[in-house]
């Protein structure tokens, strides 16, 4: 435990001391602009599951039941049955309830309903405590009682989501990231994580592979909303290069962790028969996500770590729940949606540096977005509720960059000091091979045709294509369309890009 009692702190590479990012924030330049870091507790490393009832017993309200939400799915811990585990530490000492959340089958999504039952079910809890997935927990996140304590039980480095104060919740059809609350703790046991399926522990590092692309996205959308209009404002806080640094700083060490996270796995055309990540790695992995998590929070919004890739990655879960099919884990889309980033992003950098700025921006005529969503998901939503709450979002975004079309325009900023942007630029982006790479190594898909639920060209277009048509959130993608640069054949060239980045990516790793 540090002084301050906040955190635990693990020994090993990557030892998590949340009591002193707290203190590194707040000394930060301009820190006083950030949140608080509401996450009062992690408590990480071996036997931290044995830490729970103490933990309960420290949070819990002098009334009410222990009130734990888990899905239907199995879960296990060093072999055993994680309920049972869970319940023999908790039964002797306090009333509890095991809450069910979703279906039989385990596929939880967290739409309306089923945070309202969560809810429900969590009204009057003395403590409530999430045990699963990054979609429970943000269901216990948004269905928990302001004055009822939250506690996270990770089981899997699947998402960065554990540890902020953030839920994506269904609304309408359509993945939105909606303010809830921070978990008062975090409980990170490496022997729940290794007991995981391999896939959902390797899917975060596909989700940090995003900081190589989100916080150029997030800088750029700040540097064009310097001057909005009075009466409209830009989606996302301002850039902080602290908060930007955290994930940033760590980046070199992911690229190095994703061989260990493969367990030996041979990066031919579709990964094969990776073995397990060792505990080490999974803790390692672990911190890193309670991070970006941590990021997330004290900015304010979900930017520092969700730019085009997350868009991309949420599209393609709503088609496949509205073609009533299973999507591939949100991390391993993500981490292929990263490169589509990184390669959009290598296909305006030249455009910029070619003039591209000097010409008049194509802004988006607002008829011509409203049919182009509709015909979007059609085919998803033919009760139109998809397109409905999509041009609803980006019609503030597209208000926002009229009002700033003045005599500069919206790349006005951009223009009259593009080469202390283009630096600053160079400093977060990453090479796509490099990305491809990382993400073959690490066990993970490297084009949408790999996943592990495969993405046929035509939806991996379609999610591409519209994926700036999604939401309220600026992304290299809107700068493309800015720069008249993202039409069907700017698109095609993005995806051939990705291809050629997975087959350099092999190239280097010396395989054919």
């Amino acid at each position: 435990m540090t002084s301050d009692g906040t955190a635990t702190a693990r020994a090993g590479p990557g030892g998590l001391d949340i009591g002193g990012l707290r203190r590194e924030l707040a000394g930060a330049p301009d820190g006083g602009r950030l949140n608080p870091l509401g996450l009062g507790r992690v408590v990480s490393g071996p036997g931290a599951l044995d830490a729970l009832a103490d933990l309960v017993a420290g949070l819990r309200r002098p009334a009410g039941d222990i009130v734990v939400l888990a899905a239907a799915t199995p879960m296990s811990v060093d072999g055993r049955d994680l309920r049972a585990v869970i319940r023999a530490a908790l039964a002797d000492r306090f009333p509890v309830r095991w809450v069910v959340v979703g279906p039989a089958g385990g596929d939880v999504h967290a739409d309306e309903p089923t945070v309202a039952a969560a809810a429900a079910a969590a009204a009057d809890a003395g403590c409530v405590i999430t045990v699963g997935s990054g979609t429970i927990t943000d269901i216990g996140k948004a269905a928990a009682s302001d004055g009822a304590p939250l506690v996270a039980v990770q089981t899997a480095t699947s998402v960065n989501g554990y540890a902020d104060p953030f839920s994506v919740l269904l609304r309408r059809g359509v993945k939105r990231t909606t303010p809830s609350r921070w978990p008062d703790a975090l409980v990170i046991d490496p022997a729940v994580l290794q007991d995981a399926p391999p896939e959902l522990n390797r899917a975060g590092a596909g989700d940090l592979m995003a900081m190589f692309t989100a916080t150029a996205d997030w800088y750029m959308a700040s540097v064009i909303g310097l001057a909005p209009a009075p009466d409209l404002r830009p989606a996302d806080p301002p850039y902080h290069a602290a908060v930007a640094a955290l994930s940033l700083a760590r980046g070199p060490r992911l690229l190095a962790l994703a061989p260990r996270l493969g367990g030996g796995a041979a990066a031919g055309p579709v990964p094969r028969g990776p073995g397990r990540p060792d505990p080490a790695s999974l803790a390692e992995l672990a911190d890193m996500l309670t991070v970006s998590g941590v990021a997330m929070g004290v900015a304010g919004s979900t930017a520092p770590a969700s730019g085009m890739e997350h868009a991309i990655s949420h599209l393609l879960e709503m088609a496949a729940t509205g073609r009533g099919q299973r999507a591939s884990c949100h991390g391993a889309q993500v981490g292929v949606a990263s490169i589509v980033a990184a390669r959009t992003w290598a296909h305006v950098l030249p455009i910029i540096a070619d003039g591209g700025l000097d010409r008049r921006p194509a802004l988006p005529d607002p008829d011509t977005v409203r049919g182009r969503i509709s015909r979007a998901f059609a085919g998803l939503d033919p009760g139109g509720s998809m397109a409905a709450e999509c041009l609803d979002d980006y019609a503030r975004k597209l208000r926002w960059l009229r009002a700033a079309d003045g005599p500069g325009g919206p790349l006005g900023a951009l223009r009259s000091s593009w080469p202390a942007h283009r630096a600053a630029l160079d400093t977060m982006l990453a090479d796509p091979a490099t990305l491809a790479g990382a993400l073959l190594s690490a066990g993970l898909p490297a084009r949408f045709r790999d996943l592990a639920e495969p993405v046929d060209d035509a939806t991996a277009y379609w999610a591409v294509a519209n994926c700036p048509l999604l939401r309220r959130r600026f992304c290299v993608a809107d700068l493309a369309m800015l720069l008249g640069a993202w039409e069907d054949a700017d698109v095609e060239n993005v995806l051939a890009g990705v291809s050629a980045s997975r087959v350099a990516a092999g190239k280097r790793a010396g395989q054919r």
